[in-house]
């Protein structure tokens, strides 16, 4: 009896050894690796394991050869070219990261890995992984108004107001310009210009000045030809003087006189002096306005009043040069402002601050045993 107990015992004993000896095979790889690449496997192993491993490297002289246990603990790390019959004791069932890395050269490797399980339970245990969400709750405190009502409150508001306004004017040209003619024997430029320069606009503390309006005129009052004499009837009298300007300016007139008689002189209104250069060399330029014989005026009102503008002559006339008298005039308005304090009531929100609290939830991905969960 106890010989045949002692045989019992003998065979369970061999039978344990035998089955905790027997490597199961995980994976058996074989893969070339170009220059500067990384390789990497996921195998799960159960906890009491034996993990077995095996590598070689067919040319070259060695790769980083790295086991991780998942989520970072490295197993072992190294440069080599073989590695046999390496082991490692599974503590706990994980995924483990292997992972080849190769520097330069094309690389041909062998890579062999098994398991040792350690009772019959994890005999079937599957190797094979799965990505698993997980998530992570934070509570951020943070301060928000929140409305509880209205209320009116008093404020003054100051406005600027007007104080009073003037108008005055400003003298912008009143002079002789000499235009000469082309003559047949010596020939001189037939050209001439008048150059006008408007105030600028300006405010400065409560005070306002602007240009409202300008207003022109131009006319020929003498001749140097008696051809030209019998032509032209201009004198004194067709000169208007500044009053009578301000007033076609207004709108108090509707005109003003202008010499009779010869259409010789032509006139341009011309806006820069690039054009005015231009004019009087002869070539060709922009022009606002156009007119011909012996006078021409204009006004303008609340446009074109700033800048300098310029009136060109030309005359046309071979025979004798003409004295062209020209005069303009601007209406500055000035306007003075005063501060004036006005008592006013308004409704406005009324809040409070409370403290509230925010959930942030923030998920990640990991790796885990094909059997975790089941």
């Amino acid at each position: 009896m106890k010989q045949k107990l002692f045989f019992i015992c003998f065979f369970v004993f061999a039978s344990f050894i035998a089955f905790s000896q027997t490597p199961i095979h995980v994976a058996d790889l074989s893969f070339k690796m170009k220059s500067k690449t990384t390789e990497e496997f996921y195998y799960s192993f159960a906890e009491g394991d034996i993990m077995v491993m095996d590598f070689e490297l067919k040319k070259g002289k060695g790769v980083d050869i790295e086991v991780v246990e998942l989520p970072n603990q490295t197993k072992i790390k190294q440069f080599t070219a073989r590695i046999s019959n390496y082991r490692i004791n599974v503590t706990s069932t994980k995924v483990y990261l292997f992972r080849v890395t190769n520097g330069l050269g094309n690389k041909m490797c062998s890579f062999s890995i098994k398991r040792i399980p350690k009772s019959q339970e994890t005999m079937n245990f599957n190797t094979g992984w799965k990505w698993k969400t997980l998530y992570d709750t934070t509570y951020t405190q943070y301060r928000e108004d929140s409305l509880v009502g209205h209320e009116t409150v008093h404020y003054t508001e100051t406005v600027k107001e007007v104080a009073s306004k003037e108008l005055s004017e400003v003298v912008l040209v009143n002079n002789v310009v000499q235009v000469h003619s082309e003559g047949i024997i010596i020939n001189d430029n037939p050209r001439a210009f008048v150059k006008i320069e408007l105030p600028k606009n300006q405010k400065y503390g409560n005070v306002e000045k602007r240009v409202c309006g300008w207003a022109y005129w131009i006319g020929v009052t003498s001749k140097n030809s008696k051809i030209l004499e019998r032509l032209l009837n201009a004198g004194t009298s067709s000169i208007p003087s500044l009053e009578e300007i301000k007033y076609f300016l207004i709108g108090k007139a509707v005109s003003l006189a202008i010499p009779e008689g010869t259409d010789n002189i032509q006139w341009y209104l011309v806006k820069n002096g690039y054009d005015v250069d231009n004019f009087m060399s002869g070539n060709s330029f922009s022009w606002m306005n156009q007119n011909f014989g012996a006078g021409a005026y204009a006004k303008f009102i609340d446009k074109n009043t700033q800048g300098t503008f310029y009136i060109c002559l030309l005359n046309t006339y071979k025979h004798a040069q003409v004295t062209v008298k020209a005069k303009a005039i601007a209406l500055v308005e000035t306007i003075t402002y005063k501060n004036v304090d006005y008592e006013r009531t308004k409704t406005v929100p009324k809040y409070v601050q409370l403290t509230k609290t925010r959930r942030n939830i923030s998920s990640s991905q990991v790796r885990v045993p094909m059997d975790e969960g089941r």
